[in-house]
């Protein structure tokens, strides 16, 4: 993410996305009522005469659109902004009609807010210096299985799975090279996708001791991909088995400061103290508030989705509170695992300074 010019007094602020991560964070930070300006693409019809029937041509214009509906589409790699236009660089475009803006990686858009509240900063600062860190890659693999996943900041995306039949113990000989097969195939989509997504480290793991062979043999074959490699122990495979990785803390070893290892390590947290009845962690919304007023949070889990509900206003009082009194505040992503977890205690969390009662 880039920020190309900002107007406080206007409540301005112009930026380009350069990744499916930065969709990710603008999607959070328009809200309705907002006014979003992109270049677009817009359908005009155009009169000939009477007795033809109207022609329409795709003309390229500059809109404002007021934002009612906003859409993150993760398989598309876009978010969509819909609203009656505001502005139009062309005269022949009408006010007051409806049309869709999409933002995708590379176009610049400049987003209008009555008021610019510290999450949504928070949100813009975190897209650049997400954009600065490495992705993370996690392969969890066992015998003539491999499952590859992608942690982004909007959560896991699985990328490739790769199998092979690799034969009976008996044959050793059709077995070996079955499994150097194996190895090749998984050595070769690693490092193509390491280079697409520019990907500097890769977590291999697994139950057993395939990881280590697999690891040798790209030391023996696949030198400069081997020392890209770091390997850790799952009990599992699988999206299971990545997840273990992520719950670990393997994860902020290789990359610090990972959002989706934080967000998922949180939820833990706050489901272990839960769990031991220790007083440290309350959830819901009546009892956060009250933690809050009492000053006792130290960390305040919010789902995303919590900041586009009726909820809204409450949740980002209670926000503004936490960081008032010196507490932290995370936004936790409904797009994985911990996300879904957080889900289902209300949306909202929190690790406290001391026991409230």
């Amino acid at each position: 993410m880039q920020i190309l010019e900002e107007k406080p007094k206007e409540g301005i602020v112009k930026v380009k996305a350069e990744t499916l991560d930065d969709l990710w964070h603008l999607y959070h930070v328009i809200d309705p009522g907002d006014i979003v300006y992109a270049k677009t693409l817009r359908k005009q019809a155009q009169r000939t005469d009477s007795l033809r029937a109207e022609k329409v041509e795709v003309i390229p214009v500059y809109l404002g659109v007021k934002a009612e509906k906003i859409n993150f589409h993760k398989f598309a790699n876009q978010v969509r902004v819909t609203g009656p236009i505001v502005y139009a660089s062309r005269e022949d475009v009408p006010l007051g009609k409806y049309h869709t803006i999409t933002i995708e990686e590379g176009t610049v858009v400049t987003i209008q807010k009555p008021r610019w509240k510290e999450h949504h900063i928070e949100r813009l600062k975190e897209a650049i210096e997400a954009s600065k860190r490495a992705k993370v890659m996690i392969v969890v693999i066992d015998e003539g299985e491999a499952d590859i996943a992608l942690v982004r900041e909007y959560g896991v995306e699985m990328v490739a799975s790769i199998r092979r039949n690799l034969g009976g113990k008996r044959y050793n000989t059709d077995r070996e090279s079955e499994e150097k097969r194996f190895f090749h195939d998984l050595a070769k989509t690693m490092a193509e996708l390491m280079e697409r997504e520019k990907i500097e480290k890769a977590i291999v793991a697994g139950p057993g001791f395939v990881k280590e062979d697999f690891h040798k043999f790209l030391r023996e074959n696949y030198p400069e991909l081997a020392k890209k490699v770091v390997i850790e122990d799952t009990s599992v495979t699988g999206r299971t088995g990545i997840y273990e990785v992520i719950k670990r803390g393997t994860v902020d070893r290789v990359y610090h400061e990972n959002r989706v290892a934080k967000e998922v390590q949180l939820v833990e947290k706050v489901l272990e103290n839960i769990a031991r009845n220790t007083g440290l962690a309350t959830y819901g919304l009546r009892e956060v508030e009250e933690a809050v007023n009492y000053g006792a949070v130290e960390t305040l889990l919010v789902l995303d989705e919590l900041l586009k509900s009726g909820h809204r206003e409450k949740v980002e009082e209670l926000m503004d509170a936490v960081r008032y009194s010196r507490g932290e505040v995370v936004i936790v992503s409904s797009e994985h695992e911990g996300g879904e977890k957080l889900k289902a205690l209300g949306g909202l969390a929190a690790l406290l300074r001391f026991r409230v009662k």
